[in-house]
């Protein structure tokens, strides 16, 4: 007695799955859905049953019955006669398997017996009339140990995850003509999963405008690859954000879950789906660099307007005009959680406001997603391990922690984001192409009556704006939108502006660091030949900075951590005692300066007015590479 409760308290350990098989025998398809484990539990049971199932509580979980299994001398039948509790499970095993009588028919080249035909239709039937639903938990099963202490307390395992994200066919698939749920295949998750709900949200004009806005903006110009879309980023979200809540509700034991309620989940979902609706064309360039420009007394500080906010407008107003059947609590909630807004957050549930939009310390699935699409569809390689990071995640005082030796893991997420922004986010021909944008915008937005800039204030006008309207301006035939045009000609040649030369700023000055005008280094200018010397309309000055998300302070400092599976607290990781070779400032500075006129006159005056500007403000050149002579006639990089 004393060995198996010992056996019973130690860490489940999942082992190779399938089995090796006899000799000459194929694996049974038994183990798609079974996994084996050691040691044993109090039953002697040495199998458990990951087929995904809902319970009472409306929750996704894996079934969790055990089974006990001799070994490969004792065949599958007992574990087969289990998965009859899961009929689509235990269906696709029969036609998989060569033994059965229906797996012997479809090898022959032939379909199922008469029989099993009547016994599938007799099955869909009892389906449709809301009968034996497979989806429904027993509760008086004997065989599941789904409450066992060990079970519940215990890190999930990356088969788990793996198991969790596995889509729930048999839910996707019955119920004739009512919409269940349905399956979306990915080329970064794969198969995901989404119910109805969610799918009724999919399906709106809310949500499909976000296919007409990329991603990455103006990045799609440099990196072919880069032509995905705000639509799927927002799907992988609410994807990655099941996958987080399920897993947390397993990791995190009863006082977790007891808090929780079916709407708690499908919250989480939304605010996933729709954290991004609220972006305008091409994404982060419309509310950084044109809505300054165009809203009076903006302030970049206190903005009047963002895209969170317009984002939680856009799902309230989606939900009433697509008359979507939600609680109006559950519409609140997504709102509070797209605008990282926990005010008033009952206790014990705080930690969901850490996985789609996490304030503490920026760690969520958004950031998860868009580094993931992002680095794949760059063609960039990523260094951070994003799931090992969900797989090591468990809350501890309303907060979502990561086990210890995790911690690297998290400085390498910050790493890989840094560099994105220094690969890809900020690369120069990217940044010279939305400067044209925003100049082409700026021309549209003067001569339509401030159309694009007032949209921001009502959502049906906002939904009208996406990155289409380049080619409204592209084919508008307003004499007055000339200008406007030869910008949008400009970037369809590929005429764009000059990258002249850039700049880190000195570490010491980072933190008192002035922006840099235009004017600032069109007065630096010497005798340069320009008809009326350089004027600041010539040029574009860009102060760059790349963080590790909060400005000049270490993320990692506000995570917590844990030590052992079994740890209710938690505690920070001192950057010393992980690495003497992480950073030791988590924030940069870079002047950038271009020139809007590739003819070689301007682009050597603007070189020559940027090296005086460095040496006026440092007392000698910090730009990246020396000033250049190029020959006349040369159009430049």
């Amino acid at each position: 007695a004393a060995a198996a409760a010992a056996a019973a308290a130690a860490p489940r350990e999942y082992l190779p799955v399938p089995p090796v098989a006899r000799k000459g025998h194929q694996s049974s398809p038994v183990w798609n859905y079974l996994k084996r484990f050691a040691p044993a539990n109090q039953k002697g049971h040495n199998i458990e049953c990951f087929v995904m199932v809902r319970g009472s509580d409306g929750i996704q979980h894996p079934c969790g019955c055990t089974l006990k299994w001799g070994g490969p001398s004792s065949g599958t039948t007992n574990l087969l006669t289990h998965l009859k509790k899961h009929p689509e499970e235990h269906q696709e095993c029969l036609h998989a398997s060569r033994h059965s009588s229906v797996g012997k028919e479809l090898k022959l080249g032939g379909t199922p017996s008469t029989a099993g035909k009547q016994r599938d239709a007799g099955r869909d039937a009892g389906r449709d009339a809301g009968l034996d639903d497979p989806d429904e938990e027993d509760d008086n099963d004997d065989d599941n140990d789904n409450d066992d202490d060990g079970a519940d307390e215990g890190l999930i395992t990356m088969s788990q995850l793996q198991h969790q994200a596995v889509f729930p066919a048999a839910e996707a698939f019955r119920g004739g003509a009512r919409m269940r749920g349905k399956i979306i295949n990915d080329p970064v998750h794969g198969h995901m999963y989404f119910p109805r709900i969610v799918v009724a949200a999919i399906d709106t004009p809310q949500m499909q405008r976000l296919r007409e806005l990329k991603q990455l903006g103006t990045a799609y110009y440099v990196f072919p690859g880069a032509a995905h879309n705000r639509f799927e980023h927002s799907l992988g979200t609410a994807h990655l954000a099941t996958n987080v809540y399920e897993a947390l509700t397993r990791t995190s034991g009863k006082g977790v879950r007891k808090v929780l309620d079916r709407n708690d989940m499908t919250s989480v979902q939304l605010a996933g789906l729709c954290h991004d609706l609220g972006h305008g064309p091409f994404s982060h360039v419309f509310d950084n660099e044109f809505l300054p420009r165009r809203v009076p007394n903006w302030d970049a500080k206190n903005p009047p307007w963002n895209h969170e906010a317009m984002s939680a407008d856009m799902f309230a107003w989606m939900v009433e005009d697509n008359n979507l059947d939600l609680d109006a609590e559950v519409t609140r909630t997504v709102k509070k959680l797209i605008t990282s807004d926990d005010a008033g957050v009952p206790r014990g549930k705080k930690f969901l406001w850490d996985i789609v939009a996490n304030k503490r310390n920026s760690v969520d699935v958004d950031k998860f997603e868009y580094l993931m699409r992002d680095a794949h569809n760059c063609g960039v390689k990523a260094s951070v391990d994003i799931s090992r990071l969900v797989s090591f995640m468990k809350v501890i005082g309303d907060e979502i922690c990561f086990k210890a030796s995790e911690v690297y893991n998290v400085y390498e997420l910050f790493h890989t984001r840094a560099s994105l922004h220094q690969m890809v986010y900020t690369h120069k021909a990217a940044k010279a192409v939305e400067y044209m944008v925003v100049d082409a915008l700026t021309e549209a937005d003067i001569v339509w009556d401030n159309q694009i800039s007032k949209a921001i204030w009502d959502v049906k006008d906002f939904i009208k704006l996406d990155d289409t309207i380049l080619k409204r301006i592209e084919w508008s035939e307003e004499p007055a939108m000339q200008r406007a045009r030869d910008i949008v000609r400009r970037i369809r040649t590929r005429d764009l502006y000059q990258y002249v030369n850039e700049y880190a700023v000195p570490e010491d000055d980072i933190k008192h660091f002035k922006p840099v005008s235009e004017a600032d280094v069109t007065a630096c200018q010497g005798d340069n030949g320009i008809p009326g010397g350089l004027k600041p309309e010539d040029i574009v000055v860009q102060n760059l900075k790349i963080d590790y998300a909060m400005k000049d302070k270490n993320p990692v400092d506000s995570v917590k951590f844990y030590q052992d599976y079994q740890d209710t607290t938690s505690f920070h990781v001192d950057k010393h005692k992980v690495s003497v070779l992480l950073p030791s400032n988590f924030l940069e500075r870079k002047v950038r300066v271009f020139s809007k006129s590739r003819d070689p006159l301007y682009t050597e005056a603007v070189e020559a007015a940027f090296s005086a500007h460095q040496r006026k403000m440092y007392r000698t050149e910090q730009q990246l590479t020396p000033a250049r002579k190029r020959p006349r006639g040369q159009l430049g990089e």
